[in-house]
């Protein structure tokens, strides 16, 4: 950090995340940092590599201090060759993307909801984090729906479009524990992302541990047929 960054009170943190299924080992690794500035709004840089897949994804997601989606980035690699790019933006219940895909050629499309859209996942995994931030922890309600949500992909490695394409899920909060992984022992929270009927190809239930306050990813799990974990390696503040 330079001094000009410290006086004006901006933050970083960055880590390293490796993806490690049950049957074949290591099957990725996400490289991410982030920027927090003065009034609270954050700026994710993202790289995701998928090795079985061939798949690797470059990421930028900003969102302002109570996580609200502002705008993001996202371009897609398939077996080395550019699959698509996308720009999206967000304000409140608007939303759009352009985009270009190799097979769909140019593509916009605009949203309009009903009140404020509440979540978007441009599918790193250091961002589905960010979606728990639209948790009520005041409300009471254990399992809580997430109505007004959208992903650049409804595939689970988010190789394809990238498109806005809505998605309906719960979150459920387990509790805060601690938990030890590659890079430290860490102070978290305990969620799970219930995915029943939420996508084309069914998903197994998702448990996720994350840092409070700045939902830093620490630790997710992935039984069914992906049995895959995916663990904090690195980290840097």
């Amino acid at each position: 950090m330079t001094s000009s960054d410290a006086a004006q009170g901006r933050r970083y943190y960055s880590g390293i995340v490796e993806s490690i299924s049950d049957t074949v080992g290591l099957r990725g690794v996400e490289r991410f940092s982030v920027s927090v500035a003065p009034d609270g709004s954050r700026t994710l840089h993202a790289t995701c590599e998928i090795f079985d897949r061939s798949v690797s994804k470059d990421v930028v997601y900003s969102v302002d201090k109570d996580f609200n989606p502002i705008d993001s980035y996202v371009r897609l690699i398939k077996n080395g060759s550019l699959l698509g790019t996308g720009w999206f933006r967000f304000d409140g219940s608007d939303g759009e993307v352009q985009a270009w895909n190799r097979d769909l050629g140019r593509v916009e499309q605009r949203i309009t909801l009903d009140a404020p859209i509440e979540t978007f996942g441009p599918h790193p995994l250091s961002c589905d984090c960010w979606h728990l931030a639209a948790y009520d922890h005041q409300s009471g309600e254990k399992m809580q729906p997430m109505g007004r949500s959208f992903l650049s992909s409804l595939e689970h490695d988010g190789c394809s479009g990238p498109m806005l394409h809505p998605i309906a899920f719960g979150i459920e909060y387990v509790g805060r524990t601690t938990i030890t992984v590659r890079a430290g022992t860490f102070e978290v929270d305990h969620y799970l992302f219930r995915l029943e009927g939420s996508l084309p190809v069914e998903h197994p239930t998702e448990e996720l541990w994350v840092m409070p306050d700045d939902f830093i990813i620490v630790k997710i799990r992935v039984g069914g047929y992906l049995a895959t974990t995916y663990e904090l390696v690195e980290f840097n503040q």
